[in-house]
């Protein structure tokens, strides 16, 4: 895996144990920048951008966003050995003031008050294929239908399709085992 475009183009990423995080493909990762690069419902420019990256893992998404020139990205994992390798990854990387690793659970940590200090322009979201709380995860979405963002959820290609009825754009890609649903709102 490398990151794939920007100020730190082809930098190697370190991956943690496969057993724990499913890395995030390099082809899928491209395929969502540039549907938010191209896109007429999206055409975002990473630069000067908050992001939140939950269930981060490797930082796979959340490192492509710095080497873009994201102004900062906060990194929410809770497993310590990917924590590990997190931090190895953004350490030779990137500066220290561009982002912010919360080792917490995404259902321990206060969202709302995450979301209202950083005000994030994309809220990426990469949840383990296995977790049983998806309808949780699925609220929290729905919670935010006030504010103006753009989330992706990566998730397993055989989850059924998922309704949210409070946002303006809605569309779904299929890569393999992984579906990405892009919500604006």
């Amino acid at each position: 895996m490398r990151i794939i475009s920007g100020i730190k183009k082809g930098k190697k990423i370190l991956l943690p144990d496969t057993s724990v995080t499913r890395p995030l493909k390099d082809s899928v990762k491209e395929n969502i920048f540039n549907i938010l690069k191209h896109s007429y419902n999206f055409r975002i420019n990473l630069e000067h951008t908050n992001i939140i990256d939950f269930f981060s893992g490797s930082g796979s998404f959340g490192l492509e966003c710095l080497s873009r020139k994201a102004q900062k990205v906060i990194f929410v994992e809770n497993n310590s050995k990917t924590q590990n390798t997190l931090y190895r990854n953004l350490s030779n990387n990137f500066c220290k003031y561009n982002y912010e690793i919360l080792k917490k659970d995404f259902f321990e940590i206060d969202k709302k008050k995450l979301i209202n200090q950083i005000n994030p322009d994309l809220i990426f979201l990469d949840p383990p294929y296995e977790i049983l709380k998806f309808q949780d995860i699925f609220k929290f979405i729905n919670s935010l239908n006030e504010l103006k963002k753009i989330i992706i959820i990566l998730h397993v290609n055989q989850s059924k399709t998922l309704l949210f009825e409070k946002f303006k754009f809605y569309s779904e890609r299929v890569y393999g085992k992984s579906k990405i649903i892009f919500l604006k709102n």
